[in-house]
Parts: C-alpha cells; sequence; structure tokens
C-alpha cells in the first residue's frame, strides 16, 4: 500500500479515491454523499471539499466523515454569528488541510 498523501499536488496517480458521507441527528451510520476517483490527489480534495460544502447546504450542522486518498478526516462545521452554519470556514478549511496533504514534506537538512 503506498502513501499518496506525501504526492506533488499536480502528479498524477492511477486514482485517488475520495468520499464523502454524512452522519446526520439521530441516527447511526454514515450515510453516503459522494464519492469517486479522481486524476490526482489534488482533484480528490477538491472535489471532496465540493460535495461537503453542498452537503452542509441540505444537512446543515451535522458530522461530515471524507476519505481522501487514504486519509480520513471528520468535520462538524461551526456556526457564524447570525447562527448559521458557517460554509465559508469549512471550505477554507478543507482547502488549508488538502495543501498539508498534497505537497511534500521539505527535506531535513
Amino acid at each position: 500500500m503506498s502513501d499518496q498523501t506525501e504526492m506533488d499536488q499536480a502528479e498524477p496517480l492511477e486514482g485517488a479515491r475520495w468520499s464523502v458521507g454524512v452522519l446526520a441527528s439521530g441516527v447511526e451510520n454514515t450515510r453516503a454523499v459522494g464519492g469517486g476517483t479522481a486524476a490526482s490527489v489534488a482533484a480528490a480534495w477538491a472535489a471532496a471539499t465540493a460535495v461537503v460544502v453542498q452537503a452542509v447546504g441540505v444537512w446543515g450542522r451535522a458530522e461530515y466523515r471524507l476519505m481522501v486518498a487514504g486519509v480520513p478526516v471528520m468535520v462538524i462545521p461551526g456556526l457564524t454569528v447570525e447562527g448559521g452554519v458557517d460554509v465559508e470556514d469549512v471550505h477554507t478549511g478543507l482547502v488549508e488541510l488538502a495543501a498539508l496533504t498534497t505537497h511534500r514534506p521539505a527535506a531535513h537538512r
């Protein structure tokens, strides 16, 4: 099994798998809301992030579970000052996390 999390974001893979699920209030099992295979880890993160942002609009403040190129992530969106679900913060956080997992670590000197 290879560690695809350290791949350069522009480097194509034989398919970086991703999936998104939601654990809605009052249920025991995660419900799949999206998934697929992308050409690169960066593309997989972009697809998963788009699905989470869209799912937040449908499911609201719930527990979202992602798997991107073997990296498991759990997201529970925060609230805005007005009391709405903070979709922008979810998007920003996932984009930042994607950047951390798709760039090779700097070489130690």
